[in-house]
């Protein structure tokens, strides 16, 4: 049996995610809204006037009963006009609610020009008849016409590896928008160990200011003319490689994430441009559409998160080295990866044993279906097991201490050790003599392809798998606390950044 357990903290309300221009703000927020509501008063409360703006050579001298209440009616609806375009603009910087409400106006505004036919087609460019209702509506053409696409997004940002725990929100300039982009409002991330040793520098320099996070849920909200892959408004993921040139062998050969001209999600540069690639900790991101993946329905969002790092990058080693039934699975570690790796082991179909320093973790281990644990701090724990094993996928995080020939004499004839995790010390040292008795095979892994993202995926929601996640709501102060926790590996097994309106607008 699997949980998901969540930690409730109230985030501090943040500002938008996109800056939009002061012409619409101060249009759609105010001046139009006000607009309405004079329109809505003369229509409720001063109908002869209102008569008078629309046709003054028409306007009865008394209006009759029907036309009084048609006129309320008409009123009443101005009214809620009104308030819906105010509040509803005022609590959102998604750019598809803003198209879509003024997109609304310009279809009411066609229903205009049709109504006015009538007085003849010198009513459309002679200015010098037009009435208070046709000079407020032009405004509608203008702005919905011209409204460009918003071009700044805003994340918690690292200024350097001294301060790595100190988060600021900025705004940034995400690359040049491409035909084959995709811009993601981002929904939930999953916090990863890379997250941790990229901003402490633990993995080298970097450059600042840095988003990190690249195991993100969202919407997508802009395609560009050239995509195929992803549909707006689709629920989508990206992990941690936003691109690959998809022209080498590699590329041509569901080995792009081996590209030599693969770029990270966060902590690249973009060519041509110098602007550094953000990462999930942000409002929004922009990636090509070949890296972003829809989210199958049925599999949560903060539960596919962590899998678009951590999961393929214990999944991608499993499927290439013929995990299934009839085959033993050694997974070496039970942390954020090694957990993805059991229960994905276990979904293909394997006898699956986790093998860690300690019994702590055997518990946890078991209600996740291990069929079997190994503590190598147990005199002879790899005894009973020698050469029984087909495959052994390592996610230590840490070289400490590490008997790597105990190991490896665990894998039968022609088998395979795969290492995926990424210490930051030195490592250890191997002899070829460590591998004579049983000619195994040792090698690594980099994340996954696209096919094997998409199949994880619905593997995932084909299974029901649930990875074990502790929701945080995205903060400056919730982040601090996160990475330090994840630092001292206090976690079981993976935090998920939620509450992303509260901090960078609905």
């Amino acid at each position: 049996m699997t949980t998901t357990t969540k930690q409730a903290t109230s985030p501090a309300v943040g500002k938008s995610g996109f800056t939009l221009p002061l012409l619409y703000r101060l249009f759609f927020l105010l001046i139009e809204p006000l607009a309405t509501l004079v329109g809505a008063y003369f229509a409720l409360f001063d109908q002869e006037t209102y008569l008078n703006l629309s046709h003054g050579s028409s306007a009865p001298t008394t209006i009759p009963l029907g036309t009084s209440i048609v006129m309320s009616q008409l009123g009443n609806m101005y009214f809620a006009l009104a308030l819906s375009e105010a509040l509803v603009l005022r609590s959102t910087s998604d750019l598809r609610v803003w198209k879509a409400v003024i997109i609304s106006l310009l279809v009411a505004d066609v229903g205009h020009l049709y109504t006015v036919r009538v007085l003849g087609p010198q009513i459309f460019w002679s200015v010098s008849e037009w009435n208070a209702i046709d000079w407020g509506n032009i405004g509608y053409y203008l702005t919905a016409l011209t409204m460009p696409y918003p071009e700044q997004f805003t994340g918690f940002q690292v200024n350097g590896p001294d301060t790595w725990l100190e988060f600021h929100k900025n705004e940034f300039q995400p690359k040049p928008f491409g035909d084959y982009d995709v811009d993601i409002k981002i929904e939930c991330c999953g916090v990863c160990g890379s997250d941790v040793h990229t901003l402490n520098g633990g993995w080298g320099e970097q450059k600042y200011p840095l988003a990190v996070g690249h195991e993100i849920v969202g919407t997508a909200i802009r395609v560009g003319p050239k995509v195929t892959l992803i549909k707006e408004g689709q629920r989508v993921g990206v992990g941690a490689q936003s691109y690959s040139c998809l022209d080498c062998r590699q590329c041509k050969n569901d080995n792009e994430t081996y590209c030599r001209k693969q770029l990270d999600t966060y902590g690249a540069v973009w060519p041509d441009t110098g602007i550094v690639s953000q990462g999930g900790y942000s409002s929004h991101v922009r990636t090509h559409e070949h890296w972003v993946f829809p989210i199958p329905d049925g599999l949560p969002s903060t539960i596919a998160a962590p899998m678009l790092c951590a999961g393929l990058t214990a999944y991608s080693p499993l499927a290439r080295n013929g995990c299934g039934p009839g085959k033993k699975v050694g997974i070496v570690g039970l942390g954020g990866i090694g957990h993805m790796g059991l229960l994905f082991a276990k979904a293909l179909g394997a006898e699956v044993w986790v093998i860690s320093r300690s019994h702590a973790k055997e518990a946890d281990a078991r209600a996740m279906g291990a069929d079997g644990f190994l503590a190598t701090s147990d005199k002879g724990w790899n005894e009973p097991h020698v050469m029984t094993f087909d495959l052994i996928v390592n996610t230590a995080n840490s070289f400490d201490g590490f008997d790597l020939d105990a190991y490896l004499s665990l894998l039968d004839v022609h088998a395979k050790w795969v290492s995926v995790g990424l210490p930051e010390d030195d490592g250890i040292k191997i002899r070829n003599q460590t591998f004579l008795s049983n000619g195994c095979f040792f090698g690594s892994s980099h994340l996954g392809s696209r096919r094997e993202t998409l199949d994880m995926l619905q593997l995932a929601a084909d299974k029901g798998i649930k990875t074990w996640v502790e929701e945080v709501p995205i903060s400056e102060k919730n982040l601090a606390d996160a990475l330090t926790r994840l630092h001292k590996n206090d976690i079981k097994y993976r935090f998920c950044l939620t509450n992303y309106p509260e901090q960078f607008g609905a």
